[in-house]
């Protein structure tokens, strides 16, 4: 594998991608200072536009670096340089992961931190907030699998859909269990086997993924 093209293909995707990716940074770090400065008055809008930008991270690059180059035609011509496929889905791997995977950590961190605790939401509901973050972040590499092996937007669309739907789903289906919502509302984390099971299966879930999606992307015949 050429290092010197990989590197260079991580960087053209990087300069079409970091302008939005810092505003919608920004506006998820915008929304945590607002519950640092208003509290539980203005809380529950804050979260919802810190979980709206986070999302959108994901999202815009996904569409920008992978679905727009087949649509606005940029693929084939792509794909006449000297690079092989690893390469080429290695690059979007890297700097779609390693784009909203900083994004995704550092708001995580810092909403963790605001969110939860003193005048936030009970310490109880933190290993409950970190599963839903983790789902957003499971939900996110759905979304970048099926965007590599269909490069095209109606499949990606119907999956943003999709997996918004199916998390929103999943989260309320978890929040019901006993062993989690019997620890919500206390003023200490519990971290029971149940909690810990499903952010571990999480995480088996999106290496599992990564793995397969990179797998047969890489085996592809007919990439144009």
């Amino acid at each position: 594998m050429n290092e010197s093209i990989l590197k260079q293909l991580v960087l053209k995707d990087w300069r079409i991608i970091q302008v939005p990716v810092l505003l919608y940074w920004v506006a998820g770090a915008a929304a945590i200072l607002v519950a640092i400065v208003f509290g539980e008055a203005l809380g529950v809008l804050s979260f919802v536009i810190f979980v709206f930008a986070l999302i959108i991270a994901g999202v815009h690059p996904i569409f920008q670096t992978i679905v727009a180059e087949r649509s606005d035609q940029n693929l084939p011509f792509i794909m006449s340089l000297p690079i092989t496929i690893r390469e080429f889905t290695y690059a979007k791997v890297i700097v779609n992961l390693a784009v909203f995977g900083s994004v995704w950590l550092s708001l995580s961190i810092a909403s963790l931190i605001i969110f939860v605790g003193e005048d936030g939401m009970p310490r109880g509901t933190l290993p409950f907030f970190c599963i839903i973050l983790v789902t957003i972040f499971v939900g996110y590499v759905i979304m970048l699998c099926v965007a590599l092996i269909t490069e095209t937007q109606g499949p990606s669309i119907v999956a943003s859909v999709v997996i918004n739907l199916g998390a929103q789903l999943f989260v309320w289906a978890v929040a019901d269990l006993y062993p989690i919502r019997s620890v919500i509302g206390g003023p200490v984390a519990i971290w029971n086997g149940t909690s810990v099971g499903i952010i571990v299966a999480e995480i088996a879930v999106i290496g599992l993924l990564i793995t397969a999606t990179v797998w047969a992307q890489t085996r592809k015949i007919d990439f144009v």
